[in-house]
């Protein structure tokens, strides 16, 4: 052999062995910050929830470790450690939350099912169904005084009797915090299954007095949900089918006086109403319920505000039979429950068909008027997915209104693009919505270009359109830092322009506006805004300012 290829030889095989020592030496100083895995534990003697982590099952508990702090992509400075175990009844998790200034935790918030921010906490998701997908996730959030929050996915989000049944217990302690909690399985919608399956899980946490968020499986500051962690080989239980039936029955008398010839008399007036509400699991994750003559004379509505508005203002739909499942039934703005006034009677079924389908049907029926929804979305990759929806409005004094929709979104790193089309028929008028927009969601920089358009023959009388018969385009640009230490903690500054004219040719809407926040670590902050504009023939200019 030659000398220069043997030369040649042995430096190729000296360059692969450095490549592969510096590859290893890499990944040890880089270790895995997300999709971690955690082996599921069964326990026959599940924890008592009191805030400490003294029970024998947390002992051989696998944990959670490694957490990163989201803006710096580095090892967070305070660790945090979870444990995770179930039983047939409810799913236990364990959490101590590290902080070298245990005595500068921040918690304030004592009423549970609010929002905690401004303060300490930590939340716990779940993804039983491991889509990928915000539609299936649950997460619990609980602060330092044990006050908790919960988001349910699918059909179950706006259950507020599910709500309850969760349980949590927290303590201050000298290196921290300390959280238990107890998710009954019951509360949750989970795969029918007999073998043991993958779920999706993560757990993140927020220190007030840093502003450093960190993450068990990194998802960042975009929240890029395909980086979640896994649960394997789970065994849930099997759940029976539920029938429930609940009628009501309410009475009651009026009494009127009148005077005539300085006599008085009195006239006694007998009311009575009845009805049901059913409620039947066709399968643990496709519900049915129904209401007949319900009663939504005690229900507290939401109340329109009283801010200047050029068109109608939305207000929100608190019946309960609109509300649950509402987020099987979200639209955007193509339905809106309260333009139901009326009804006699309601059916719907809503839930999933299979791991990554969804569907939602509603009918309503009132001697003037009659309603009919049907949705389908389906998740073709974590990052993708497809929805259709039919909408049929008849009213006695109008002609039929029908309105089908369809929409996609997709993501590909920090790219997303999502388009909709709608179509509606209504007597004579043909007309159509729709509109495509393009995002960039970096860690720094966002930025959002959109263009859309409605025709004047639109018509959806299930929806919530205060104006048709324009078209036109949208721009937005978002930078946004965050830093650990010194004088400043964060900085927000954006800029938004809408435009968009008549068919006619005429302007619409010419809306600019400029807004930023600024917060030390300090927790002061200052907002300054300004809006300007101009909506048809007015004209519009806003500045603000906030301590």
């Amino acid at each position: 052999m030659q000398p220069q290829k043997t030369c040649a030889i042995v430096l190729r095989i000296t360059l692969s062995l450095i490549s592969i020592i510096n590859l290893q030496t890499v990944a040890a100083q880089n270790p895995q910050t997300v999709k971690k895995e955690l082996p599921a534990v069964k326990t026959e003697q599940p924890p008592t929830i009191d805030g400490i982590l003294n029970d024998a099952c947390w002992q051989d508990a696998p944990q959670a470790t490694g957490f990163t702090d989201e803006r710096t992509e580095k090892s967070a400075k305070n660790q945090s450690v979870g444990r995770l175990v179930y039983t047939d009844e409810a799913i236990y998790v364990g959490l101590h939350l590290y902080d070298d200034m245990s005595d500068k935790i921040v918690a304030r918030q004592v009423k549970d099912q609010t929002r905690i921010s401004g303060e300490d906490w930590v939340s716990f998701s779940l993804d039983p169904f491991h889509t990928h997908q915000f539609s299936d996730r649950n997460f619990f959030i609980v602060n330092p005084l044990g006050t908790k929050f919960a988001h349910l996915a699918t059909g179950r989000a706006e259950k507020s009797e599910w709500i309850g049944l969760w349980k949590t217990a927290a303590q201050i302690v000298e290196d921290g915090w300390i959280v238990e909690m107890e998710i009954p399985w019951q509360m949750l919608d989970y795969p029918d299954t007999t073998q043991p399956v993958r779920m999706g899980i993560n757990v993140d946490r927020f220190q007030q007095r840093t502003g450093e968020r960190s993450w068990w499986c990194n998802l960042g500051v975009q929240e890029f949900r395909e980086n979640d962690g896994h649960w394997i080989n789970v065994l849930p239980p099997p759940r029976e089918r539920d029938l429930k039936l609940l009628p009501y029955l309410i009475g009651g008398i009026s009494e009127t006086e009148s005077s005539v010839r300085a006599t008085s008399e009195s006239r006694s007036e007998y009311t009575a109403r009845a009805g049901a509400d059913l409620r039947y699991e066709v399968t643990p994750q496709l519900r049915l319920i129904g209401t007949a003559n319900p009663d939504f004379d005690n229900i507290e509505q939401a109340v329109e505000g009283i801010d200047f508005s050029y068109g109608e203002r939305y207000v929100e739909d608190r019946r309960p039979f609109f509300s649950e499942g509402g987020n099987v039934y979200n639209l955007g703005n193509l339905f809106h429950s309260r333009r139901i006034m009326d009804m006699d009677g309601g059916l719907k079924l809503f839930g999933k068909l299979g791991k990554n389908t969804s569907v939602g049907t509603l009918g309503t029926y009132h001697r003037n008027n009659q309603n009919f929804i049907l949705r389908a979305s389906q998740s073709l990759t974590a990052t993708s997915n497809i929805s259709t929806a039919f909408l049929l409005h008849h009213h006695r004094d109008s002609e039929v209104n029908n309105v089908v929709h369809f929409s996609g979104d997709v993501r590909h790193g920090k790219l997303s693009a999502a388009s909709t089309l709608t179509q509606s028929w209504a007597g004579t008028s043909d007309g159509r919505t729709g509109g495509v927009n393009l995002n960039y969601d970096g860690p720094l920089f966002q930025s959002l270009v959109a263009m859309f358009f409605s025709d004047p023959d639109f018509v959806n009388n299930l929806g919530y359109h205060p104006f048709t018969g324009n078209r036109g385009g949208a721009l937005q640009g978002i930078i946004k830092n965050e830093w650990r230490e010194g004088f400043l903690r964060s900085i927000f500054v954006g800029a938004n322009v809408i435009a968009s004219n008549t068919y006619e040719g005429e302007v619409f809407q010419q809306d600019f506006s400029v807004f930023s926040d600024f917060l030390t670590h300090s927790d002061y902050g200052l907002s300054v805004g300004w809006y300007g504009g101009r909506f048809q023939e007015f004209t519009d200019s806003v500045f603000n300012i906030r301590l």
